[in-house]
């Protein structure tokens, strides 16, 4: 039980900027924190370090593929992530020269002691599991967020939760699912079709 709730909040981590109002910009990705020193120890204790995912998410996108999709070439990639016994979880934020067009992919993988039906389990709580508690639940501003969407054509399965502005794409593909955030003007059609091609093109090298 302790190992099914570690890797569902890893997992439910990415969730958070899914009902964002303003999804023309995306967020960086988030800063990996360490615990702080005991108080008897801060003179010189070395905070621990984050286990890094062993899959640079960085690397499964170049420059040109991103331009193809979004109309600019990458300014900068800044990997991150974080590795847990059960889950993985492997992220990279593109730069683009133009911020607001910028966007994250995030990678969810079994840890060295997990398993594919662990990370099963965790795409099931996220999609095919009812909350009632939540379905009240409202973003920013107070919009209602929308129910997860199903997306066809794209790996196993597809998911795109936000809003009606925008949101982001989830998809399963064997023992790894993926996250897909982009910027941009584009209304949420326009965004779910490049967020869609950017999964293909993700899940070719996985």
């Amino acid at each position: 039980m302790r190992i099914e709730r570690t890797i569902i909040c890893l997992a439910l981590l990415a969730l958070a900027g899914c009902g964002k109002s303003k999804p023309v910009t995306v967020a960086e990705p988030e800063k990996v924190q360490t615990p702080a020193p005991q108080a008897e120890k801060s003179a010189t204790a070395t905070p621990a370090k984050v286990a890094m995912p062993r899959l640079d998410a960085c690397s499964l996108l170049t420059s040109e593929e991103v331009q193809s999709v979004l109309g600019e070439p990458v300014k900068e990639t800044k990997p991150s992530g974080r590795s847990q016994p059960a889950m993985e979880i492997a992220q990279c934020y593109f730069a683009l020269p133009t911020p607001s067009k910028s966007m994250v992919l995030t990678v969810f993988s079994k840890g060295a002691s997990g398993d594919a039906h662990e990370l099963r389990e965790v795409w099931e709580e996220m999609f095919h599991r009812e909350h009632p508690e939540k379905e009240h639940e409202r973003g920013e501003e107070g919009e209602k967020k929308s129910k997860p969407e199903k997306v066809e054509g794209v790996g196993d399965e597809a998911w795109w939760t936000g809003n009606a502005v925008g949101g982001v794409l989830y998809v399963l593909k064997g023992d790894k699912y993926i996250r897909v955030s982009v910027g941009g003007p584009d209304d949420k059609a326009g965004k779910m079709k490049k967020s869609q091609a950017i999964a293909e093109l993700v899940l070719k090298r996985l």
